[in-house]
């Protein structure tokens, strides 16, 4: 698969690294398309005890399977976001990708535990489930569970910063930017219809960025950001 790769500048002048942004976009695209199909399907651990929601739910673990996949793919995305934009995105571009790598590591453990860990203890320990018990309120998981954070609050910067800069429709970045903490505010919760409809949304925001980064990919020649035409609102 050809793909366009763009040379990430760092601002110190150290070496560039390239970048497949068909990569991102694809990984992107694939992180929107889990992001939409997965949240309708997690059930409501807020109203019912989780030991209960994780028994009566065949899907878990190919559920949180797929939201920890999702959410490193989101990375990879957001790398490939800030390639196309190379030095225009500064310090908050590379301040996004810190956050979203800190949120990408805890989003894995968490979702981790959940899809392997979660299911042998509703059967055999369903009390260390308990959202008051001992597991969920220990000092790890909150600091953990802090974490995952970082993954709607690194793309939402990103979304700012790449709004701001322009190289893409402004409207791209401004619906990154909102739909990724929407998504925490109102899926995070379970809101029936509100957090499903967060899930869809970030989850289209995913695609149209894939498809943003997949045209760019698609352009004949290498180029670098700085050639890449700017675009106004």
């Amino acid at each position: 698969m050809s793909s366009l790769q763009l040379q990430v500048q760092p601002a110190d002048g150290s070496p560039s690294v390239p970048v497949p942004l068909r990569v991102s976009a694809v990984s992107m695209a694939v992180s929107g398309l889990l992001v939409a199909a997965t949240t309708p399907l997690h059930p409501d651990i807020l109203t019912n005890p989780l030991s209960e929601s994780v028994g009566e739910t065949p899907l878990w673990t190919a559920i949180h399977i797929c939201m920890l996949v999702s959410v490193a793919l989101a990375f990879v995305g957001a790398c490939g976001i800030s390639a196309s934009y190379g030095r225009r995105l500064g310090r908050w571009g590379q301040a996004a990708l810190a956050v979203s790598f800190i949120g990408t590591l805890g989003g894995s453990a968490v979702m981790g535990l959940e899809a392997v860990v979660f299911p042998i203890l509703a059967v055999n320990a369903p009390e260390l489930l308990s959202l008051n018990g001992p597991l969920l309120t220990s000092p790890a998981m909150i600091v953990v569970g802090a974490l995952i954070l970082g993954w709607p609050l690194g793309l939402s910067i990103l979304g700012v910063t790449a709004a701001g800069a322009r190289v893409f429709p402004r409207a791209a970045g401004i619906l990154l930017a909102i739909a990724a903490p929407a998504f925490v505010a109102l899926a995070g919760p379970f809101l029936p219809v509100l957090g499903v409809l967060s899930g869809l949304t970030l989850g289209a925001a995913q695609l149209w960025w894939a498809w943003l980064l997949w045209r760019a990919g698609s352009t004949p020649a290498p180029t670098t950001a700085s050639a890449l035409p700017r675009r106004q609102r």
